[in-house]
């Protein structure tokens, strides 16, 4: 993904410290399924959440805004399963496991994820 690493925003916040100011921005991180090459089928990444290898529970992270490259377009790998009646777009990051990382969404993240 062109070194590029996909992160989901929880929070934006910023703060005054010894006379200056810091944007910053409390993530998760989704790790790539392959380092070497997106989905054979699709053409897309795959991500899925990092979790801490000792607990298990998502690895959160505090970054500087100037650092955020721009925003992803993820779409849930569905599998075999049926989404249940009534499910919720707004539940998608926590619910599913794994996504695509959408570079076909528009010009710029086309040529921003493959160069």
């Amino acid at each position: 993904m062109q070194g590029m690493v996909i992160a989901r925003v929880h929070l934006f916040f910023s703060f005054h410290y010894q006379r200056r100011d810091f944007s910053c921005a409390f993530v998760t991180w989704f790790i790539p399924h392959s380092t070497e090459q997106p989905d054979s089928d699709t053409g897309m990444w795959t991500v899925h959440l990092e979790q801490s290898r000792q607990t298990g529970q998502p690895v959160y992270q505090v970054v500087e805004t100037d650092t955020i490259a721009r925003g992803a377009h993820l779409l849930p790998i569905f599998g075999s399963d049926r989404v249940p009646e009534g499910f919720s777009h707004h539940d998608s990051l926590d619910s599913f496991n794994s996504f695509f990382v959408n570079h076909y969404v528009d010009h710029h993240a086309h040529e921003f994820l493959t160069g």
